[in-house]
């Protein structure tokens, strides 16, 4: 498909960058580049009404054919729109949850604060002078039924902000013309102070909040039904997560002891984070990593590479890296001109103590850069980002949906693919990459756990403990995570996604039989956005009965 910046966007996509012109910036569309968005009660009563509406209309429509492109995008507007109404009625954002504002924030400065970008620097000014009335409205927003946890997120998510202003922006407009530099300079301390004000409101409104964070079992087998397109609900994805925890460890110890019967593999992991790339070398080791995968994909057959693809390796911006302690993945925007993706890493900083510098450099050992190369890149999120623009219409809602369950399940899939074809031949790679699989299934079971009220957060804290060898403040900072508003069933996707995948895969094969081609398969797969995997797997069904893309017969 053709990528023009003149098209209109989906209708659900117009409503939601008018209401968030954050989103917007950080998907590519720069129309509202220095605004905010309206958060005062009208505002937000008008865009629920609005998303209502949308609904009711979808689901009035007559349903295309089924397994046809049309019927994709009709399904895939239902799943938007239920997830968006759902959340509205049941979450409540924008009246229970402090810290949305203040991360919000920050994504809006940094999607502004664009090195060369002239009209960014002018939405950066615009932005911050917008910072402390849209707190003001902020503030009137939130009540006592506002969950103590977030309302402690949110004082902590502000001081951050505020740490960010007064250290990241300073040094950002030294890159500007003066008379603009000072003009943000003094902005920022402005919207700084309306940010400290923010902090104190929100620690003193978590000593009275008297809210509940889980999102309700209700709410997750929506989720999973509605969004996901699953036939599960929650108590059986926990016994799924369950399984799956007891055969990857199982899987993993067994690895472990074939590798080194002397040590198991807690003790394995640490020695491999020993070998690892010297600070100076770090960004070409990432590059290194990331040329061979890309070499690896094409010469394997795993995917096409379009022509005009790029993945730029660089450093973290310095004032974004104290957020930021490895890196970053920032994928093509769906939105934007071009097919370029950045893949960031962060430097070890040499100012650091020398403890905490060696334990940077372990993070970032040779085995941890040639896992995670792969999953970003090629045939990673990168190339996956840059298929979903090509195969789907700037006006279309495949373009603006991107279901975690495909864009994460794609990531581990992609672990497998590696695996499979060679590339992870490395028994550290492949050790590392099981001990993973471990966390991501004790996910599950803490993700649907949590938020169905059936694990508490001290269990939570002891099964990453005790199953996965966590480190006690460690494990209890990841499950803090877990308590986010938008957090139920994420976590979840990233199994179900990759063994969805392996499942529509193994499907095509036995359709195809001999005539099987992995490159071709997976061209074909990704041509159609990033849907939940169910209603792709659909589609493919229905053209190779001879249902073509749009409904019509395939010639």
């Amino acid at each position: 498909m053709p990528i023009s910046e003149a098209d209109e966007l989906h209708p659900v996509a117009e409503l939601a960058y008018a209401a968030d012109p954050i989103a917007a910036s950080e998907a590519g569309d720069r129309r509202r580049e220095g605004e905010l968005g309206e958060v005062d009660r009208d505002a937000l009563a008008d865009q629920q009404a609005a998303r209502r509406r949308l609904l009711a209309e979808a689901e009035r429509a007559a349903p295309p054919d089924p397994g046809t492109r049309a019927w994709l995008e009709h399904q895939v507007l239902l799943a938007e729109l239920r997830r968006g109404v759902a959340t509205d009625e049941r979450i409540r954002v924008a009246s229970r949850v402090p810290y949305w504002y203040a991360e919000r924030l920050g994504s809006a400065l940094s999607a502004v604060m664009v090195p060369g970008d002239a009209p960014a620097a002018d939405a950066l000014l615009s932005r911050l002078r917008r910072i402390p009335g849209h707190l003001d409205a902020a503030r009137a927003n939130l009540g006592e039924d506002v969950p103590r946890v977030w309302a402690e997120m949110g004082e902590t998510a502000a001081r951050g902000l505020a740490g960010f202003l007064a250290t990241a922006v300073p040094e950002y407009v030294t890159g500007l013309p003066p008379a603009l530099a000072g003009d943000v300079a003094a902005a920022a301390v402005a919207a700084g102070s309306a940010v400290e004000e923010f902090a104190d409101f929100s620690g003193a409104l978590a000593e009275r909040a008297t809210g509940r964070w889980q999102a309700g079992t209700a709410y997750v087998d929506l989720l999973l039904r509605e969004v996901h397109h699953l036939d599960l609900d929650a108590a059986e994805l926990t016994a799924l997560g369950r399984e799956r925890v007891d055969s990857d460890e199982a899987a993993l110890v067994a690895f472990a002891a074939a590798r080194d019967p002397r040590r198991d593999w807690r003790e394995q992991i640490e020695a491999i984070k020993d070998d690892h790339p010297e600070p100076a070398a770090l960004l070409d080791a990432y590059g290194a990593a990331t040329r061979a995968v890309r070499r690896h994909t094409a010469e394997a057959g795993l995917l096409s590479l379009p022509e005009g693809e790029e993945c730029v390796l660089d450093w973290v911006p310095a004032y974004r890296r104290e957020s930021l302690p490895l890196g970053e993945m920032a994928p093509s925007a769906p939105y934007a001109a071009g097919l370029r993706s950045e893949f960031r890493i962060t430097p070890t900083d040499p100012r650091l103590a020398a403890e905490r510098r060696r334990g940077h450099a372990r993070e970032n050992s040779h085995v941890f850069i040639a896992s995670i190369a792969g999953h970003e890149t090629y045939p990673g999120h990168h190339l996956q980002a840059v298929h979903h623009k090509l195969g789907t219409e700037r006006g279309s809602v495949l373009r603006f949906v991107q279901s975690p369950q495909f864009v994460e399940g794609w990531g581990l899939y992609v672990e497998d693919l590696l695996e499979e074809s060679g590339f992870m031949a490395d028994d550290g790679v492949r050790l590392f990459k099981r001990r993973n699989a471990l966390w991501r299934a004790l996910r599950i079971v803490i993700d649907v756990g949590l938020h169905t009220g059936t694990l508490s957060e001290a269990e939570a804290v002891a099964l990453l403990v005790e199953r996965a060898g966590m480190e006690q403040h460690l494990a209890a900072g990841e499950v803090r995570r877990y308590l986010r508003h938008d957090n139920p069933t994420y976590p979840s996707s990233y199994v179900l996604g990759r063994d969805a995948l392996h499942a529509v895969r193994a499907e095509a094969r036995a359709r195809a039989g001999s005539g099987f081609r992995l490159r071709a398969f997976h061209d074909e797969l990704l041509s159609h956005g990033s849907p939940p995997v169910a209603l792709v797997a659909a589609v493919l069904r229905g053209r190779a009965s001879g249902a073509g893309p749009h409904g019509e017969p395939l010639t």
